[in-house]
């Protein structure tokens, strides 16, 4: 029996009324987490002279080249770890220049917010305020050119530095210089889908850990101090992702921003500049950001010239409730074992709005922009509430009373009317019931 070969379309799928999205499915990008503890023992001059030793620490990308982990910071006191840096900036990507596969700094942390009590003679403790990127750990592995379709095999053992190649952009190109995505040949595609992201994630962190812990290790080797592993994990964020194609990606996401509206009590809407404006690509790139509650938001954005993303963002409180025992652990299995019920989280805020994008048009409504004016008109007990319930449907396509008794009751009124429906049950978000949606439409036109 031939090999399966999983191309494109398994990755970037079309977005439809059959698509369906859940926890497997899920991909991770962004995951800032604390990799610690090293409880510090000795001297305080020893262990500073120790901890400057970092800036000597490498890693080595599948070409072989040695790459610095650490910036050039000399660590004088204990708390000047806080300086020392990753060689990596997860806010800029560079199309052109290896990097390790891990950005964040050290930090001197409190033994009152971990697991462990403080060791006899400790006199402080280091961890690693990192930002790891699960898609560009991903992305960065060598492949081999001979080898099965659909479980493609390493080169190499996995690496924690990425060395981009220009031959993944063959067939697209990211609106902006971008890493983290799974973009090139089909055997790319099916190296991201031939395990769980949990065991994708098990590999990254065990040689993030391994790379740190021998750092560490190497930097306090002559050193009349000595670090002692207490092993810590706490995900303070993490990014979940799918991806749909598109031929028109910005056009897409413009198209969508009125349905976008009405998803969210807090929409807001980023321009920047593509890259490399050309016959493709002549315009800026829309990223709309939905927050759904504190903390967890939605992003919505064109990342190539044939894709869009659909980024939903957990941290702090949304994790800590997601998961039994919060979200601090003592071993790498510990991490992983939360990824499902916080997927499942992600899977639960996306679905409604993708339900709404390919949801059928309502048919027809029988009510013209006057009939919609003179319901709420009427309604209100003043003319200063009625225009603002009108400015907000208008601007908006929504109204969302919070702190606001007075209008909450006309707005209670208009849904019992039929005028005003919840978004969805139990959501304070109200939007226009199918009936006035065309009168709404036809009101916005002549405001």
């Amino acid at each position: 029996m031939s090999n399966l070969i999983v191309r494109r379309d398994s990755f970037v799928r079309q977005l439809s009324p059959s698509t369906q999205i859940n926890a497997e499915n899920a991909f991770i990008d962004r995951i800032r987490i604390d990799v610690g503890d090293w409880a510090l023992f000795g001297e305080r001059d020893h262990i500073c002279e120790a901890l400057s030793g970092l800036r000597e620490a490498e890693v080595t990308s599948v070409d072989g080249e040695c790459l610095p982990l650490f910036n050039n910071q000399l660590v004088e006191r204990i708390r000047d770890v806080r300086h020392l840096k990753f060689r990596s900036n997860p806010n800029r990507d560079s199309l052109g220049a290896s990097k390790p596969l891990i950005s964040g700094k050290a930090a001197e942390v409190l033994w009152q917010s971990r697991l462990t009590s403080p060791q006899d003679g400790e006199v402080g403790r280091l961890a690693f305020e990192a930002t790891l990127n699960h898609t560009r750990f991903v992305q960065a592995q060598a492949l081999k050119r001979i080898t099965r379709l659909d479980r493609p095999k390493l080169v190499s053992e996995y690496v924690l530095a990425i060395s981009p190649d220009e031959n993944w952009y063959e067939n697209e190109i990211p609106l902006r210089p971008a890493t983290n995505l799974i973009i090139g040949p089909n055997k790319k595609y099916a190296f991201a889908l031939a395990s769980p992201r949990g065991s994708q994630l098990r590999e990254y962190l065990t040689l993030a850990q391994s790379v740190l812990s021998e750092s560490v290790q190497t930097a306090f080797q002559h050193s009349k101090a000595r670090a002692v592993l207490l092993p810590y994990f706490s995900i303070r964020e993490i990014e979940f992702y799918w991806e749909f194609d598109s031929n028109a990606p910005i056009d897409w996401v413009l198209q969508l921003r009125e349905i976008l509206s009405e998803q969210a009590i807090t929409m807001a809407e980023d321009w920047y500049d593509t890259a490399a404006p050309s016959l493709e690509i002549q315009r800026q790139s829309p990223c709309i950001k939905l927050k759904l509650t504190q903390n967890i938001s939605i992003k919505i954005y064109a990342k190539t010239t044939r894709r869009v993303r659909f980024e939903v963002t957990l941290k702090d409180s949304a994790i800590h409730n997601a998961v039994v025992g919060g979200r601090r652990r003592d071993s790498i299995e510990g991490v992983v074992s939360m990824i499902a019920p916080l997927a499942e989280v992600a899977v639960r805020r996306l679905k409604p709005i993708l339900q709404s994008i390919v949801a059928d048009p309502p048919p027809p409504g029988s009510f013209t922009a006057v009939e919609l004016m003179y319901q709420i008109t009427r309604t209100a007990d003043n003319a200063h509430t009625a225009e603002a319930i009108i400015a907000a449907l208008v601007a908006f396509g929504k109204v969302v009373p919070y702190g606001n008794p007075r209008l909450l009751s006309v707005v209670h009124a208009l849904r019992d009317l039929g005028v005003l429906r919840t978004l969805r049950p139990r959501s304070r978000i109200y939007v226009v019931t199918d009936e006035y949606r065309d009168a709404l439409a036809s009101l916005r036109r002549y405001r």
